[in-house]
């Protein structure tokens, strides 16, 4: 899927918080949220959260 632009602007904005877990994912933002943070080590929660939503997706 084709994400545009400002939809990557708003989520970029909407998850960039490393502290919180997101509870509203699917697999777009699921991966999106994995590339964004993948720098971040473990204690993203972001990143964490986005890793098992993804592992778990049969999509």
């Amino acid at each position: 899927m084709q994400i545009s632009q400002d939809i990557q602007v708003w989520w970029a904005a909407q998850y960039r918080d490393c502290g919180a877990e997101p509870t509203d994912l699917d697999l777009d933002r699921a991966r999106f949220i994995l590339a964004d943070h993948a720098a971040h080590g473990g204690r993203c929660l972001q990143y964490l959260a986005a890793m098992a939503y993804s592992f778990g997706s049969q999509e």
